[in-house]
C-alpha cells in the first residue's frame, strides 16, 4: 500500500499579516471605547439636569473664577471661593424662585381651567367682560374661529389641563424624592467646583482625542465656544435679567402672579424680534383698558426702558466683540433640544446644531480645495 503524499505547504497569504492584525486591533480598540463611552454615558444620564446646571454655573462665573485664581494664587482657593459664590447668589435664589413658581402655578392654573370649562356665553366678550375696544376683536376672532370649525376652548384646556398635570406631578415629585434632590444638588456643587478647577484641563484633553486637523478641530472649538456663549452669557443671562426685571414691575403694580408672569417674560424673551413685549405690553393694556391707568401706564413704560432695554444692554456687555449664534439657529436649537433631551437640550440642541454648521463648514473648505486641486496642477503642467 503506498505512502499518502504529504499535504502541500499553506501558503504564508493565509495567515493575517501584521497590517492585518492592526487593523483587528483598531477595530477592537475602537468598538471597546465607544462601548465604554456609551456605558459611561448611562452611568452619568441620571445626573444629566444637575451637571449641565454646573456647566452653566461655571460659564457664568468663570471670568470671576479666573480673577480669583490670580489674585489667590490657589486653584483649588479660587475654585472654592467661587463655587460658594456661585451658590449664595444663584443656586440658593433659583431653588427659592422655583418654589414660589411651582406655588403660584398651582394657583393660578385652577382658574384658568375653570374659565375654559365655562360654556361658550361665559367665555363671550360680554362674558369676560372686555373692555369696548378689545371686544370686536375678541367676537370677530371667535366668529373666524368657528367658520373654521376650531375649538379654541377645548384646545386651551387640553393644554391648560396638560401644563397643570405637569407641574402637579413636578411638584409631587420634588416632594417624594426629596433625597434624590438632595443628592443632586450636592452632584452640582461638587461639579461645579472641579469645573471650575479642572475646566481648562479637561476640554484640552477632550480636544486633543479629536483625530482631525488642527485648523479644523479650531474651527469646531470656535463654533461651540461662540454657541455656548451665545447661550449662556447672551440667552440665558439675558433673559433671567428680564425675567426678574419684568417680575419685580408686576409686583410693585400689584398684578397678580408676578412670580409666573416673570417666568413666561424670561421664556419668551427667547423669542426673535417680539421676546419679553409678549408678556409685558399685553399685560400693560389689560390694566389701561380695565380702569388702572397707573399701574397699567407704569407696566408699559417700564416693559418698555427697563425691561426690553435691557437685553441690547446685557447682551453688550456679555458678549461685545464676540461671534453670535443667529437668534433663529438658537430659538429652535433651545426648545427643540428640551423637548427631545429634557432640561439639559438647552445646552444639546444649540451645541449640536452649531457642531453640524462647524462640520458643514470643514466639508465645504475640503471639498473645494480637492475640486480645485487638478485644476491648479494642470495649469501648472
Amino acid at each position: 500500500m503506498s505512502e499518502l503524499p504529504d499535504p502541500p505547504p499553506q501558503a504564508n497569504s493565509a495567515r493575517p499579516t501584521a497590517s492585518d492584525r492592526q487593523w483587528l486591533f483598531r477595530l477592537f480598540f475602537l468598538g471597546a471605547f465607544a462601548y465604554l463611552i456609551y456605558q459611561s454615558l448611562l452611568i452619568l444620564s441620571p445626573f444629566g439636569t444637575a451637571l449641565t446646571a454646573a456647566l452653566i454655573v461655571a460659564m457664568v462665573f468663570y471670568p470671576l473664577h479666573a480673577r480669583l485664581k490670580s489674585t489667590l494664587g490657589s486653584a483649588n482657593g479660587a475654585a472654592g471661593v467661587s463655587t460658594v459664590v456661585a451658590l449664595l447668589t444663584v443656586i440658593v435664589p433659583f431653588m427659592m424662585l422655583a418654589w414660589l413658581l411651582l406655588a403660584e402655578a398651582g394657583a393660578v392654573f385652577p382658574h384658568v381651567r375653570e374659565l375654559f370649562s365655562q360654556p361658550a356665553d361665559a367665555t363671550s366678550a360680554r362674558g369676560l367682560a372686555l373692555p369696548s375696544v378689545l371686544a370686536p376683536w375678541w367676537t370677530r376672532m371667535q366668529t373666524l374661529l368657528a367658520a373654521w370649525h376650531i375649538d379654541l376652548r377645548a384646545i386651551a384646556l387640553d393644554s391648560v389641563q396638560q401644563v397643570g398635570n405637569t407641574l402637579t406631578s413636578l411638584g409631587a415629585g420634588l416632594l417624594k424624592n426629596f433625597v434624590l434632590v438632595i443628592f443632586d444638588l450636592i452632584v452640582l456643587v461638587v461639579a461645579v467646583f472641579f469645573f471650575f478647577r479642572d475646566g481648562p484641563q479637561l476640554v484640552r484633553a477632550v480636544v486633543g482625542l479629536i483625530p482631525m486637523e488642527e485648523d479644523d478641530k479650531r474651527m469646531i472649538i470656535a463654533r461651540l465656544d461662540a454657541t455656548l456663549t451665545a447661550i449662556v452669557r447672551s440667552a440665558f443671562i439675558t433673559a433671567s435679567v428680564q425675567g426678574t426685571l419684568a417680575g419685580l414691575g408686576f409686583a410693585v403694580a400689584g398684578v397678580g402672579f408676578p412670580v409666573l408672569l416673570g417666568f413666561a417674560t424670561a421664556l419668551l424673551a427667547l423669542v426673535p424680534f417680539a421676546g419679553a413685549a409678549l408678556v409685558w405690553a399685553p399685560v400693560g393694556v389689560y390694566l389701561l383698558y380695565s380702569g388702572e391707568q397707573s399701574a397699567g401706564t407704569g407696566i408699559l413704560i417700564w416693559g418698555a426702558v427697563a425691561v426690553s432695554m435691557s437685553d441690547n444692554l446685557v447682551r453688550t456687555w456679555l458678549i461685545s466683540g464676540r461671534t453670535k449664534l443667529s437668534l433663529l439657529l438658537l430659538f429652535p436649537g433651545i426648545l427643540g433640544g428640551i423637548q427631545v433631551y429634557g432640561v439639559a437640550g438647552a445646552l444639546i440642541g444649540p451645541l449640536v446644531i452649531a457642531t453640524l454648521l462647524a462640520f458643514a463648514g470643514i466639508y465645504h473648505e475640503q471639498y473645494t480645495s480637492r475640486a480645485q486641486a487638478p485644476v491648479h496642477g494642470n495649469e501648472a503642467g
